[in-house]
């Protein structure tokens, strides 16, 4: 008797738009407003539930040689016991350095699977662990995940539970799981939640209740949590929905895949939600101190819970408030940024409205004018015109709702992990697509009713955050380093056939009459098209320092002819680099001809003005001459100062610089750089090249201005003189509890060829400072590393983190020994481990037609051709460790060592290390 009950193979709509579509493909005549227009797509499925009580989902989507594996365990942060706050994290992260009966530990083991990502994340009712790969590692990875989940804890020794408990408490000191810098989602729940409720306690813990934790409490807590009736795990990619039976069978362990007729597991939503209780609003803010640039104000609101149909109202009500709240600016000249986010429940959910404030002088007026904002954003003018506005902005953000699921249904990872959490919660398959469906259907005067029921003033609690430090400064106990062999890495490398053909795919290279570089790179599979554009220049080019800066900031699209994202629910957004600037668009594949011609307007029309410039001088400037004075953002000046020297880019603009430009300094620098001479544009995506290269040509190629040759690119400068002294960089941070570290150096002009070499140098050091800083010690949540490549070829490695205070001189000292090491020897062993993680993370992440526009925009903004994407693999495969010990006695010699943190501690740290 199969111990499987294996639901039919439904073919369930990835985003359920029949409704809004019109046609297939491109369109000779571009959609009219008001209409997203793609075909149906649908994934088959396999639903298993097995006899043990576990689920298992495997969805087929084949658009890439690529899986996605991810486990969702019903128990998060309220299932913590009360004083050991912090409990579930904790043991997420021990169980990736699980072994159970003497295996390699569980990071070590997805490694050798190839796994190109993985991670963790702890949530207030789940923890829920995600795997992506290469297909050939299907079955390795599942039996790594019924190794995990079976025995979370196994092997774990007290000195590996005491290293790991400093890297969560270091965790909580620099920026936690939950997305805030230190306690202050803590905050958030403990002012939005009544005393004693499990959402008001701190996810992540505090440093109290981390120091509370023992071994013993993890092990009783795996055994109360980790069991097979309380997981469900979705697998989704190019699975053989025939062939995964067997592989689930052979590679779970026995109890988990269980015997006789399957358990029916507990309702995880109680039948009738309960209604959120209302927590009276006290008389003064709540006010504390973290590491925070500048001052921010939190809004919260509870609403009722997530995971189910209903709470699919909760996505629209924040992407309204996103598009509506940034005018309190305008209101408040203290506001100089907001956000919003979403943080689902099964008892109840948050919405958070994060406010970045200049100088935080008045923090309950600027808490009015975002609340005034709020209640704007969902009134109605009680008149045809109002009601009829009101309708209208309703349909325009229904637009762009729908077409964020059909571009978040193209990443693998987010869907799958979607699918999984709610397949969890309602113990239903199919709640994905109704969610989805339940969002397509919902009407404004719904949204509008429940945002006047739930986003009333009376229910919206305040947190105001202060720069200050989070956490304490002393350890609690000096820890003894953990062996390597503890630490669970291992030996071996695995490359596949699909990690070497990941970045191949067909790109036509047009060169259109105005001197415009368009490349077209045709990705079937799902219905979805991004345009990306990149003008040389950025944010170091310009005559005089911080006009790049101003005409960034204060750019507008003057033109509207061809309409706005909203009419045809398109996502969009523009951003600024050292040596270039982004303009982005992404919607469903019948809309790419609107795409075209809208990039083409905001290109050709893009300019600043007096009234753009003042508003920035008032709001924005003092913001960011506050940002200006933080330690952080000195050091990061004073170490590209120390890179670079006099050349464009070892100098960032200051607020102050940026005052001094005028309006018309600001345009004439727009009109530079905004030609189409100066301009690549990658369309990628579902498409019809035979039909996509006329819109290109009609709308692009109608563009001039200007001359049809790219801004100057400055040549690299020379490299800094070779010394076996470290040069040594000092930011004072008074009273840190953790000390900034970046360890950095020029590397010569880069070329495809040594981009490979750079890469491995980056992803060598990061797995050695992860064992040194972390794993070993628990001094550091983590380093990481990575090389920089500008225009002009210009290059530098840099390897950064945040050490704990007390072991400064500890963690400087073990990273420049492994630099040195490298110098003397680059194993190879250590050489094929990095090359395979390398192509594994590459194979894995060009799956999105986001990563093709990324890729191939980065190619020529730093000159590469366009052959270098497809040929990258190749590049790695042929650096040798002699190559690469040669670029590390270059680095070496041109040591860089910045730190930023308490004066005595960090001075003492570079004195040590600047000892040849």
């Amino acid at each position: 008797m199969s111990p499987f009950r294996s639901v039919r193979w439904p073919r369930l709509a990835v985003g359920a738009l029949t409704s809004l579509s019109l046609t297939l493909g491109g369109c000779a005549t571009l959609p009219p407003r008001g209409q997203v227009v793609m075909r149906d797509v649908s994934f088959p499925l396999r639903d298993f539930r097995m006899a043990s009580g576990l689920r298992v989902v495997v969805e087929h989507d084949a658009r890439s040689p690529v899986v996605a594996v991810v486990a969702v365990v019903g128990a998060g942060g309220s299932s913590d016991p009360g004083g050991r706050e912090g409990l579930a994290h904790l043991v997420e992260h021990l169980a990736f350095r699980s072994h159970p009966a003497g295996a390699p530990s569980a990071t070590a083991r997805l490694e050798a699977a190839g796994a190109g990502h993985s991670n963790a994340s702890t949530s207030l009712d789940y923890t829920a662990y995600e795997t992506l790969a290469p297909k050939e590692a299907l079955a390795t990875l599942v039996k790594m995940e019924g190794q995990r989940l079976s025995a979370p804890i196994a092997g774990i020794s007290p000195e590996v539970f005491a290293v790991e408990r400093e890297v969560v408490r270091n965790e909580l000191r620099q920026r936690n799981e939950t997305g805030y810098v230190g306690q202050v989602f803590s905050w958030i729940s403990a002012a939005s939640y009544p005393k004693g409720d499990p959402y008001s306690r701190p996810v992540v813990g505090s440093h109290d209740s981390l120091s509370a934790l023992t071994l013993a409490d993890a092990q009783r807590f795996a055994r109360t949590h980790y069991r097979p009736e309380n997981v469900t795990l979705v697998i989704a990619g190019d699975v053989d929905l025939a062939g995964v039976e067997a592989i689930l069978t052979q590679n779970l362990p026995p109890a988990w895949v269980g015997t006789g007729l399957p358990l029916a597991p507990d309702t995880r939503l109680p039948a009738n939600p309960v209604v959120p209780a209302v927590v009276p609003i006290p008389k003064t803010m709540p006010v504390y101190a973290a590491a925070v640039p500048t001052p921010e104000l939190y809004l919260s609101w509870v609403l009722p819970r997530g995971f189910d149909e209903a709470s699919a109202v909760h996505d629209f009500v924040g992407e309204g408030l996103d598009s509506n709240l940034w005018e309190s600016m305008r209101n408040d000249g203290d506001i100089a940024g907001i956000k919003t986010e979403l943080v689902p429940g099964t008892r109840s959910s948050m919405l958070i409205v994060s406010v970045q404030l200049s100088h935080g002088d008045h923090p309950e007026r600027s808490a009015e004018k975002v609340l005034d904002q709020v209640h704007k954003a969902w009134s109605q003018e009680l008149n045809a015109g109002g009601v009829l506005g009101q309708e209208f902005s309703f349909q325009s953000l229904r637009r762009q709702v729908v077409t964020g699921m059909a571009l978040e249904s193209e990443r693998l990872l987010a869907r799958t992990k979607q699918r999984a959490l709610l397949t969890h919660f309602t113990l239903d398959v199919r709640s994905y697509t109704r969610r989805q469906q339940a969002l397509m259907g919902l009407g404004g005067g719904k949204v509008t009713d429940f945002a006047y029921e739930w986003l009333q003033r009376g229910r919206a609690h305040a947190v105001f955050v202060k720069p200050g430090e989070s956490g304490i400064p002393t350890l609690v106990a000096p820890l003894a380093k953990v062996s390597a062999e503890e630490s669970g890495l291992e030996p071996g490398h695995r490359v596949t056939p699909s990690m070497l053909t990941a970045t191949t795919t067909p790109v036509q290279v047009l060169k259109l009459d105005n001197g415009m570089e368009v490349l077209l790179a045709p990705r079937p599979g799902l219905p979805v098209v991004r345009v990306g554009a990149a003008m040389g220049g950025g944010l170091t080019y310009g005559a005089k320092p911080g006009v790049a800066d101003l005409a960034n900031w204060g750019s507008f699209r003057e033109s509207y002819f061809e309409g706005h994202l909203s009419d045809w629910g398109l996502h969009g957004g523009s951003r600024s680099r050292m040596d270039h600037v982004r303009v982005d668009l992404a919607g469903t594949a019948g809309n790419v001809g609107n795409m075209l011609a809208m990039l083409a307007e905001q290109l050709s029309t893009t300019r600043t003005s007096e009234d753009a410039v003042r508003f920035l001088r008032e709001q924005v400037l003092p913001w960011r001459e506050a940002v200006d004075t933080r330690p952080e953002v000195l050091a990061n000046r004073e170490l590209m100062r120390a890179l670079y020297g006099v050349h464009p880019y070892g100098g960032e603009a200051t607020g102050a610089q940026m005052g001094q430009v005028s309006w018309s300094e600001a345009q004439s620098w727009l009109e530079d750089v905004y030609r189409p001479g100066n301009t690549v544009v990658v369309v990628a995506g579902e498409f019809d090249v035979k039909e996509v290269e006329p819109m290109v040509r009609k709308y692009l190629g109608g563009w001039s201005r200007g001359k049809p040759q790219p801004v100057v690119v400055p040549p690299a400068p020379a490299l800094p003189a070779a010394s076996p002294r470290v040069s040594t960089l000092f930011t004072s941070r008074p009273g840190a509890t953790q000390g900034q570290v970046q360890l950095a150096c020029r590397l010569p002009t880069a070329t495809p060829e040594l981009e490979a070499r750079y890469a491995l140098m980056a992803e060598l050091l990061e797995v050695k400072a992860y064992q040194e800083t972390r794993a070993g010690t628990g001094a550091s949540y983590g380093f990481g590393a990575s090389p920089f490549i500008a225009r002009g070829g210009a290059a530098h490695l840099v390897v950064r983190g945040m050490l704990d205070a007390q072991r400064l001189e500890e963690g400087i000292g073990a990273l420049r020994a492994t630099l040195a090491g490298f110098v003397k020897d680059v194993s190879a062993a250590d050489l094929e481990q990095a090359r395979s993680r390398l192509l594994a993370q590459q194979a894995v992440s060009f799956i999105t037609t986001n990563e093709w526009v990324d890729a191939l925009l980065s190619a020529r903004v730093k000159g590469f051709p366009v052959e270098a994407v497809a040929q990258r693999p190749a590049h790695l495969q042929a650096v040798t460790a002699d190559q690469l010990k040669q670029e590390f006695d270059g680095c070496l010699q041109r040591l860089v060592v910045s730190v930023t943190g308490d004066e005595a501690r960090s001075r003492a740290a570079l004195q040590a290390v600047s000892v040849p």
